[in-house]
């Protein structure tokens, strides 16, 4: 992905110009090669990224002068031989750089008959980046940025003009209020190149990202900051010029789903979230999913008995994605009371409580659910007195007994998930990826009674039922 603007030739050139800032090159003096007598000469390199304290492999190395390219191996490394003596620059290019808006160049030096030059590169440390970058904010939080380009999936073309946002829970301690909670949003919208910037972040973060424009949204992408004191976080946002309420698209996504200290891998279920396309694992724990939307989103795995996992994923129709998820062994415990009152202070946090207090629906907390003991998540539907459970080929179905549906001979239920829309790939299979002893929290809701955030369109009278679990409802 290559970013062709005046914004970039800008940095581009500021990058050069700037000895041992954002270029770094190491020259020794020319040595005779061990070949023999050619009369040619070789160029050999290395490429570290500061940025992430590792060696920059997969990147494509330009030498101008040879019209030649070479990609650097997973240590980073790379050869020119077979060169005439002359005037060579070599070039530095990689998706990270082109996420950065950054680009990274030698000055030009010379190559000798008989003779290898070795060159060190370097991407900057995010504390040079972010200085260079960001402006100085007297009431930052903190000193970390999150920076990157908003482009079209399908185009690759800059999107301007997008409002891209990151949200995240500060924690914050005193002696007069104690140790609190409070969501933040911090906002920035791209340039003509697609680039934003969002800076002065605490370290040690947890978050999601998001782009928006206009009637076209992102997934939340959750993202991870650091513990050092200037972390930086890139990332490209592809963001589909389709309305975000569309739930196909010509995309595909396919990959394998492993289960920790499992002997199969079958019997996972993959989704991709805000969407009702859904594929089960195979013995190899494969999976494919296909007629998607383009743009960034999350994938969702889930497998009885084990963690629930998202991953980020950028959809395009260009080319088909694969991604790896590990799904973590999950080992029930008896919670004991602490533990319990921070789960009610974390369901404080996503509007359990406060919804409770409205009077409408049916609630259930920790304690109540942990007197239940339940294996299924059935076991805890069927004290709720709305609810009817059967059996079926495929589990136990759970139907509302206020109202019928002409399609299922009972009344429609509605799932979500940890705030996330859950769709039955065959009825009556949630028991087989929700286990009860996960479960820490329980709402459900009758038709205009529904908050808003829970509402689909074209289900206004059925039933929702809101499940909070331990993978988003945590400890602490």
């Amino acid at each position: 992905m290559r970013f062709r603007n005046k914004l970039w030739a800008t940095t581009a050139l500021a990058l050069v110009a700037a000895p041992g800032a954002i270029l770094s090159q190491q020259k020794t003096p020319p040595v005779p090669a061990q070949t023999g007598t050619t009369g040619k000469g070789e160029i050999v390199g290395i490429v570290l990224d500061s940025l992430n304290g590792r060696y920059l492999s997969g990147a494509d190395i330009v030498i101008e002068g040879a019209r030649a390219t070479v990609v650097t191996d997973s240590l980073g490394k790379f050869r020119f031989d077979g060169l005439t003596p002359g005037s060579y620059q070599v070039g530095v290019f990689h998706p990270l750089l082109d996420t950065l808006g950054i680009s990274i160049a030698s000055q030009p030096f010379h190559v000798g008959a008989d003779s290898s030059t070795a060159v060190l590169m370097s991407v900057p440390s995010a504390a040079t980046i972010i200085r260079r970058t960001c402006p100085v904010r007297p009431r930052a939080q903190g000193t970390s940025a999150v920076i990157g380009h908003v482009v079209d999936p399908e185009t690759l073309q800059p999107v301007a003009g997008s409002e891209v946002s990151i949200a995240w829970t500060q924690i914050e301690a005193s002696k007069e209020t104690g140790v609190r909670q409070s969501p933040r949003l911090l906002r920035d919208s791209t340039d003509a190149s697609g680039l934003f910037k969002l800076c002065g972040l605490p370290s040690s973060l947890r978050a999601t990202l998001q782009a928006r424009r206009g009637a076209s949204v992102t997934a939340e992408v959750p993202i991870s900051i650091g513990d050092s004191d200037s972390e930086l976080f890139a990332r490209t946002l592809l963001l589909s010029r389709a309305d975000s309420g569309t739930k196909v698209g010509n995309a595909t996504v396919s990959g394998r789903v492993v289960l920790e200290g499992s002997a199969t891998n079958a019997g996972s279920r993959v989704e991709v979230v805000g969407t009702d396309v859904i594929a089960l694992t195979n013995e190899k724990g494969e999976f494919t999913l296909r007629n998607l939307p383009s743009g960034s989103h999350v994938l969702l795995a889930r497998h009885l008995g084990f963690g629930a996992e998202t991953v980020p994923v950028d959809l395009s129709s260009r080319e088909p994605k694969q991604v790896t998820i590990k799904l973590p062994k999950f080992v029930a415990i008896i919670d004991p009371v602490v533990v319990t009152a921070k789960r009610v202070a974390s369901l404080d946090k996503v509007g359990f409580t406060q919804r409770q207090r409205s009077g409408n629906g049916f609630y259930l907390g920790p304690e109540q659910i942990q007197r239940l003991r339940p294996n299924f998540l059935t076991d805890i539907l069927r004290t709720v007195p709305s609810l009817r459970i059967s059996y079926g080929p495929y589990g136990e179905t759970v139907s509302s007994s206020r109202g019928v549906s002409s399609f299922s001979g009972g009344g429609c239920v509605q799932y979500y998930v940890d705030d996330m829309p859950w769709q039955s790939a065959q009825p009556g299979d949630i028991n087989n990826f929700v286990n009860g002893s996960e479960v820490v929290g329980l709402e459900v809701y009758q038709g205009s009674s529904t908050p808003p955030q829970y509402t689909r369109a074209m289900q206004g009278d059925c039933t929702t039922i809101v499940v909070w679990t331990k993978f988003k409802i945590r400890d602490r």
